[in-house]
């Protein structure tokens, strides 16, 4: 066997292992979420209701925070966009006036 060869042949199988490696490792990333998830629910002190209406409030809590921020965001474009347009106005009647000044200069 070539020396080629051989490096060809151990490439290929620590490749293949790594493959391997990974495929069981995420197999037990998720079986480990499984069981984690069993036992907390097993043990959790509230009843199922209790925690489905606490994750609404949550749900409801942050739907309503996002809703502010993006009034908030809204009101800031705006804004942006007012001072953006007088600062476009203000460039172009300088641009005019200095453009006026050198026509004068030239005649």
């Amino acid at each position: 066997m070539r020396k080629s060869d051989r490096v060809n042949a151990s490439e290929t199988s620590s490749t293949g292992f790594e493959n391997r490696k990974w495929v069981r490792d995420v197999a037990f990333l998720v079986t480990g979420i499984g069981i984690g998830s069993g036992v907390a629910l097993l043990l959790a002190p509230s009843s199922g209701e209790e925690v489905r209406y606490a994750i609404g409030r949550s749900c409801r809590k942050t739907v309503k925070n996002i809703g502010r921020h993006t009034e908030d965001l809204r009101e800031r474009a705006e804004d942006f966009l007012e001072h953006a347009q007088d600062l476009r106005d203000l460039g172009s009647k300088l641009f005019h006036l200095r453009r006026g000044e050198a026509l004068r200069r030239e005649a």
